[in-house]
């Protein structure tokens, strides 16, 4: 990809596999409260930012229990299994390549930043950025602002940055900073959703990689 010399990473869903950890948690809450499970491609179809929108679309009902009640809940279960996880095949290597290269590496994640640490230094690959940056609060509103203020504090000139993500709000977080997106159909959001934002999609993370050329 020309002038290309910054990259932020989407991390659950696109450097991480968590996919299988995160729709085993919901189901356990949706069972608890014997409400319709989901499969696969329900919650596919179903997972967007802010994530409350996401429960109140598979059932949850916020006049009958907080929102942060049951948001707490995933995040005790999730925080128990994030460990459990994979690195999306080829992760490892890419971001060893892209860092050899010399191209600035940053991960923008709605996960809550000490989290986000943990994950990052647990798989190893904390030295492949130049810095992570997670959400202060676990509740996973939006990365928009975020996005917006790491743009702003690293200093990098939009047209030579990429966001790589897995769902429809990497993108619109990507707009809203002014920076390209690609988006790899192996995470949280369908295929079929991810082509609704007219940017190229890839079925995987190497995938993904070879396309920009480096």
């Amino acid at each position: 990809m020309k002038g290309l010399k910054t990259i932020f990473w989407d991390w659950n869903g696109t450097l991480l596999d968590d996919i299988e950890e995160c729709i085993e948690i919901i189901n356990s809450s949706l069972q608890k409260r014997s409400l319709q499970t989901l499969s696969r491609a329900d919650y596919l179809e179903k997972f967007e930012f802010p994530v409350i929108n996401y429960y109140k679309s598979i059932g949850f009902d916020f006049e009958v229990e907080s929102f942060e009640k049951v948001g707490k809940e995933f995040i005790d279960a999730y925080a128990s299994k994030m460990f459990e996880c994979q690195l999306q095949q080829g992760a490892r290597a890419a971001l060893e390549k892209i860092r050899q290269l010399g191209i600035s590496q940053y991960i923008l994640s709605a996960l809550q930043h000490n989290a986000l640490q943990r994950c990052v230094s647990h798989y190893e690959i904390a030295d492949c950025f130049d810095r992570v940056q997670g959400l202060d609060d676990a509740y996973a509103h939006s990365k928009v602002e975020l996005g917006q203020m790491l743009l702003a504090e690293v200093g990098c000139e939009p047209g030579s940055a990429l966001m790589i993500g897995d769902t429809v709000h990497d993108y619109e977080t990507a707009s809203a900073m002014g920076v390209r997106c690609v988006l790899i159909a192996a995470g949280h959001n369908s295929r079929e959703r991810l082509l609704t934002c007219g940017v190229p999609v890839y079925n995987t993370l190497e995938d993904c990689v070879a396309s920009l050329n480096l």
